[in-house]
């Protein structure tokens, strides 16, 4: 049965996926070509859907890395910027974004146990970023993923003194996480 898991599980969250995206586009772009491709089967116009959309995501990101490309973002993100709400929304997903890209980013700090959620349980944490306050202590964002999506979960702002320090890699965590802790480093230091 455990064999059979670990099959299914990979495949089905790809093709949920897939299917995600599927819908999200032919959503999207159906309601444009339907008109012109009638007598085309469903199947293949959410195919087309999904190939256009694929398409402009690869234009834009080629015309970005362009001196003219960045120009023009440059204006279109101006004028986003200087719409009241729009702004706020723009200005905090960029700073999301650009955490989890380029070569220097790093989003996960380190892997650590954290008490969560009650005193005296242990939950698996991502160091996000370290504060230090005007009296000196410092204090660890730590991000409590949920499992086995760790795409959401818990922020928590914790002592350093209280944040146990692993020496497991983020790639590490991440996959005992989103393997719900079957897939665990052989190397456990002792948890106090």
């Amino acid at each position: 049965m455990t064999s059979g898991l670990v099959v299914l599980v990979p495949v089905a969250v790809t093709v949920y996926a897939l299917r995600f995206l599927f819908l999200f586009t032919a959503g999207i772009l159906l309601p444009i070509i339907d008109p012109a491709l009638a007598a085309w089967p469903w199947v293949w116009k959410g195919a087309l859907s999904l190939a256009i959309l694929l398409s402009v995501v690869y234009l834009l990101g080629e015309v970005a890395t362009h001196v003219a490309g960045r120009r023009v973002l440059g204006l279109g993100e101006a004028v986003l910027l200087r719409v009241p709400f729009v702004k706020v929304v723009y200005r905090i997903s960029k700073q999301v974004v650009s955490a989890f890209q380029g070569p220097g980013a790093r989003a996960f700090q380190s892997v650590v146990f954290v008490e969560f959620p009650h005193p005296g349980m242990r939950a698996v944490g991502f160091v996000t970023s370290t504060l230090t306050r005007p009296d000196g202590s410092v204090w660890n964002t730590v991000f409590v993923p949920t499992t086995p999506n760790p795409t959401t979960g818990f922020l928590q702002v914790v002592p350093a003194s209280d944040v146990v320090q692993t020496d497991f890699t983020v790639e590490e965590g991440v996959k005992m996480v989103m393997s719900l802790g079957v897939l665990m480093p052989n190397h456990l230091a002792a948890l106090r």
